[in-house]
């Protein structure tokens, strides 16, 4: 649509707006008037059928006590059992009913409630109805002497709402029964208030909003009346209906929107309504609006011809400038307007000219810088992103692409941040930017497309306007996984040197310990008198062990070849000096001789084996090491009889110098979580199992 049509229809539409406007005022406060005078109508009118009724009712019981005055209605009273008596009573009712047509039964009931005589034989002595009169207030009022009017209930007997009128039954000034007539509330409302319509316009009844008509689950209706089933009616249970005396609600129903005045009396409580269409209402003012329609379509097709002939010429001109707006905006800077006269339009076309004359001088150094930053953007090697200050990207080069896994750029721009990172850590950042406006080398763990984590590094700085909010972060981010893993097991390996120096250091302890020493120096000054041949055997034990406890290898692996040479000289060397009371047994297949493990990783569980045993085991103590593959693994086990004793002293000798703790964390660092070390104590022996990797020297 062009601007001019744009403008032409504008000028109309506030022209239909101005007729329209004052229309609807107009209709308006005729509208609230009629509405005035209908509310006052209709609140004399429910006033008026309020009292009306009220008059009804107390007309109907003057007719019920006149009829528990009847000589018939005593004498049942007083001689309930006489048959001929009740039938006669009972066809009495019946004829009241037939002829009154409000009525839904007439029932004698005595002081138990229980009936005696009524218009529905099958009433009579009804246990279950006697019961459900028996807790009713008005018959209740009545037993008491005073006549009562019900509040809306639901007969039991015919399960429509009624009216239950009580009146007392005296015989010698003393009540003996319960004249209990039901008026039929849709009776009610079609015989006395439907034609107050005819005379005072709008439909009239009262009812019970709240009434619940449904029945007991599995009750039978004794009695069903020949008229059509009650249709309580379609107002809504607002809650002025349900609180207030008197008032007014307006609700929609399918014969339109409907004006309800509403009026409750007291003694008892009835709600009475009076409510009229609003269209009958406003029908006076209809013919106005047709008036209104019709003056407004010619007002709005003369002043529309008028405006067309005035401002056609003018706005053509606007709108040729309107399009070359659009062609400059489309990047056509070359085009130029034919100027015409001096008035506003035509130097408004001069200025577009020069405008353009200058767009089409700073487009090529605009799209030159742009190439320039767009190469240094696309190919730069580092990470480099926009996001707004929601933390959607807006902006991301491939290098960042590739970083989170994406092979485009354009697969992560809209995505939010937190998608690859925790909300938690974007909180911290958000608050590093908000104190210092950059923040350098802030780690992250970010997610990349496949769902691994990995570890980044970011740069970032924040932009904010002038009242110091944050309108955009541009940041570099990098991958630095690999440079962690690198440092971690950097600091992995210099621990395990740490802890390899640690256990050479506490073995050599052990090895010039003075009791350890003195021990073997006693051993062989008892062996030079009683068996001197064995000495030199002794003394070249002694030497290898210390030699092999002295030894370091760079990687702090040995064979197990060598291993288990030192362990044997140990045993040896203790086998002397508590003779019978240990036995040794040691197994290494040959096949696993050139396994590597970490030195010095058995002596610690030998030695601790000796000891505690020792403490704990009947003599001889059995100390057994074996060496086994398991599916790739290399499996030492060293056991002993005895029980197991962990840290006794809080300084490592209670679990055999270096500690359990220690060689834990040694294994730990060598293989990862990719070792077994347990122990296990059962049938008398304790067992030290360790698992490692299987790996030849060659490997």
């Amino acid at each position: 649509m062009t601007f001019r049509s744009k403008l032409l229809i504008a000028v109309g539409l506030i022209i239909l707006t101005s007729v329209l406007l004052s229309s609807a005022i107009t209709y308006i406060c005729a509208k609230r008037q009629l509405e005035s005078v209908a509310r006052k109508e209709v609140e004399e009118k429910v006033a008026l059928i309020a009292r009306q009724s009220q008059i009804a009712l107390d007309t109907f019981k003057t007719d019920m006590e006149l009829l528990g005055e009847l000589s018939l209605v005593r004498q049942v009273a007083v001689s309930p059992g006489d048959r001929n008596l009740v039938d006669e009573a009972n066809w009495y009712f019946q004829e009241i009913v037939k002829k009154s047509k409000v009525y839904q039964s007439v029932n004698l009931v005595d002081l138990n409630a229980k009936c005696i005589a009524s218009s529905y034989p099958n009433r009579i002595n009804h246990a279950v109805l006697r019961r459900i009169v028996y807790k009713r207030a008005d018959f209740q009022a009545a037993v008491a002497g005073k006549t009562s009017v019900s509040q809306i209930l639901v007969s039991h007997g015919t399960g429509r709402p009624a009216i239950f009128i009580s009146v007392p039954v005296r015989v010698h000034g003393r009540i003996v029964a319960v004249l209990r007539p039901a008026l039929d509330l849709d009776y009610f409302n079609n015989y006395f208030l439907r034609p107050q319509q005819y005379i005072h316009g709008g439909k009239a009844y009262f009812f019970d909003p709240q009434l619940d008509t449904t029945l007991p689950e599995g009750w039978k209706i004794t009695n069903v009346m020949t008229a059509k089933p009650y249709i309580p009616p379609e107002i809504p249970a607002f809650s002025e209906l349900l609180t207030k005396k008197q008032g007014f609600v307006q609700y929609s129903s399918q014969n339109g929107a409907q004006l309800v005045a509403f009026l409750r009396t007291s003694n008892p409580e009835f709600l009475f309504v009076v409510e009229r269409a609003l269209q009958d209402i406003l029908a006076p003012i209809q013919a106005m609006r047709k008036i209104a329609i019709i003056t407004l379509i010619i007002t709005l097709l003369g002043i529309s011809f008028s405006v067309f002939m005035i401002f056609d010429p003018l706005l053509r001109k606007l709108e040729q400038c309107m399009i070359f707006v659009r062609e400059i905006e489309a990047g056509l800077f070359y085009k130029r307007l034919i100027t015409w006269g001096d008035h506003e339009i035509s130097r408004l076309a001069r200025g577009l000219n020069a405008m353009a004359e200058s767009l089409e001088v700073g487009r090529d150094a605009l799209e030159e810088a742009e190439r320039m930053y767009r190469g240094i953007f696309e190919n730069a090697v580092e990470g480099i992103f926009v996001t707004n200050s929601e933390g959607f990207f807006v902006n991301a080069n491939p290098a960042i692409a590739q970083v989170l896994g994406y092979d485009s750029p354009s697969e992560i721009i809209g995505t939010h941040v937190t998608q690859y990172y925790s909300q938690e850590k974007r909180a911290v950042l958000l608050e590093a930017l908000e104190r210092h406006g950059t923040v350098k080398n802030f780690e992250i763990t970010f997610r990349r497309r496949d769902g691994t984590e990995r570890i980044g590094l970011l740069y970032v700085r924040a932009d904010k306007d002038s009242e110091g909010r944050i309108t955009r972060i541009q940041g570099i981010g990098e991958d630095i996984t690999e440079q962690k893993q690198i440092e971690e097991e950097r600091r992995r390996a210099e621990e395990a040197q740490r802890l390899f120096v640690q256990a050479q250091l506490e073995a050599l302890r052990y090895q010039i310990n003075p009791h350890f020493l003195f021990n073997v120096l006693n051993s062989l000054a008892a062996l030079s008198e009683s068996d001197p041949g064995r000495v030199p055997g002794l003394v070249c034990r002694l030497s290898g062990y210390l030699r092999s406890t002295l030894a370091a290898r760079e990687s702090g692996l040995v064979p197990l070849a060598e291993e288990m040479e030192a362990i044997t000289n140990y045993l040896n060397l203790e086998k002397v000096r508590f003779e019978d009371n240990l036995a040794i047994s040691i197994h290494a297949p040959d096949a696993l001789q050139d396994a590597m493990i970490p030195e010095l990783l058995i002596q610690p569980l030998v030695e601790n084996a000796i000891k505690h045993g020792m403490k704990t085991s009947s003599m001889p103590l059995q100390v057994d090491v074996s060496c086994r593959e398991a599916n790739g693994s290399l499996e030492i086990v060293v056991s002993n009889t005895g029980r197991w004793i962990g840290r006794d002293n809080g300084n490592g000798a209670g679990d055999g110098g270096v500690g359990l703790e220690n060689i834990r964390k040694r294994l730990s660092l060598t293989y990862g979580d990719q070792y077994l070390l347990s122990v296990h104590e059962e049938d008398g022996r304790v067992r030290v199992t360790v698992g490692i990797p299987r790996t030849r020297r060659d490997a």
